[in-house]
């Protein structure tokens, strides 16, 4: 259920919003949407720190709207190739070869390459229930310390052809899932189609009934019911400011995540005499793991600076006078993108090379520079630093 309101107030001011409920949000807002992004590229220069918070609302929304109904469009299309793929060779002659010789792999590793991707852009925003634990791990299974996905997907496919995905549980509900079935060359290489199909079609389709789970639980959280009625002040906040601080917040989390998990571990930064573990990173059977890293950072910065490409926590630090630190982020922002870049052009190199280490431990750094400068303004939004954007709703 999606909240829409009205104000007369100034762009500026906190407001009291009158609620009206609809499953989707009405024509004219999307092309008011379309209107401000047009127009923020020309904004005066005097009006360089404005904020509309119902356009942060909005556009913030929408994005999520557009991500979420996207990820399940990838995922319809890659069940529908699996089925296709799967029928069309089981009971050919081809079921029995290698999966590396089969003729569609490529076209499936295509299709599946669509969804983790996209699930990347969604991972990034920090606020309401798609940050739950569980939520993301139904998605897919990510840290995997334990090597839990094989061990798991490994068990499928000895059930034979009628597979029970309850009993390999969590890890093998989703992306990392499939992806073992399509990239791990140790099973592509000893695995036929006929062993792997029946596990990748009920993965598929439980991957798509997860993402619609992850846009029903977004247009039915209790969390944007509260976002919207920050003006009245309820249980999670206590005002208007306070709430669109709740995405900085949310952000700082989001870079700690991206360093911790994403890049402090896999390169083993906790000492200069350790090797850098590949294995630990995500996606790394498909090499999409520096790639997600060069995306994640693009969607901090496109949050930060705003979903609508004005109104963003950027414009709201300016407007509340704290120009250095919004300064700052910017800088430390570019200086990121730049070196993911960097690490993007190395592939898989990046984890065996002594450069490589060396420029994933800049990177981190300036990570966590950039993580404590999006914290620093938080005690003004009335947010203490020690905000976990991973509570979800």
């Amino acid at each position: 259920m999606f909240f829409s309101y009205f104000s007369t107030y100034g762009p500026d001011q906190d407001r009291h919003p009158v609620r009206a409920t609809s499953f989707a949000l009405p024509l004219a807002a999307c092309f008011a949407t379309l209107a401000l992004s047009s127009f923020s590229s020309s904004v005066p220069a005097d009006d360089q720190a404005s904020f509309d918070y119902d356009a942060f609302i909005l556009s913030n929304e929408q994005l999520q709207n557009r991500q979420m109904q996207q990820l399940i469009k990838n995922n319809q299309d890659f069940q529908h190739g699996v089925i296709l793929a799967c029928g069309q060779t089981i009971s050919s002659s081809a079921a029995a070869q290698p999966l590396n010789q089969w003729g569609h792999l490529k076209e499936l590793q295509i299709l599946w390459k669509q969804s983790a991707q996209q699930w990347q852009k969604i991972q990034m925003f920090p606020l309401g229930p798609n940050t739950d634990t569980t939520v993301r791990l139904n998605i897919t299974f990510w840290p995997d310390k334990k090597n839990l996905v094989e061990r798991k997907v490994e068990g499928l496919i000895k059930q034979g052809g009628d597979v029970d995905l309850s009993l390999g549980g969590i890890a093998v509900q989703g992306l990392a899932a499939s992806e073992y079935l399509l990239y791990d060359p140790r099973h592509l290489q000893h695995a036929t189609v006929q062993q792997t199909c029946p596990a990748l079609q009920a993965i598929s389709e439980k991957s798509l009934a997860n993402s619609q789970a992850l846009l029903t639980r977004w247009q039915e959280s209790e969390f944007l019911e509260h976002w919207h009625d920050a003006g009245l002040g309820n249980d999670t906040f206590a005002s208007i400011t306070q709430a669109t601080g709740y995405l900085l917040a949310g952000l700082a989390q989001s870079a700690e995540i991206v360093a911790k998990d994403k890049v402090y571990k896999p390169f083993r930064l906790n000492t200069d005499q350790a090797r850098s573990n590949v294995y630990l990173s995500e996606n790394w059977r498909s090499g999409l793991n520096l790639d997600n890293i060069q995306q994640n950072i693009t969607d901090i910065e496109h949050l930060y600076l705003g979903a609508d490409g004005h109104n963003g926590p950027h414009r709201l630090l300016l407007k509340k006078g704290f120009t250095a630190e919004a300064e700052a982020i910017q800088q430390q922002l570019s200086t990121l993108k730049e070196q993911a870049s960097q690490l993007q052009q190395m592939q898989q190199q990046a984890f065996a090379q002594t450069e490589g280490r060396a420029l994933a431990k800049r990177f981190y750094q300036n990570l966590k520079q950039l993580e404590q400068a999006l914290k620093k303004p938080l005690p003004s939004f009335n947010l203490a630093q020690k905000f976990n954007s991973r509570d979800g709703d």
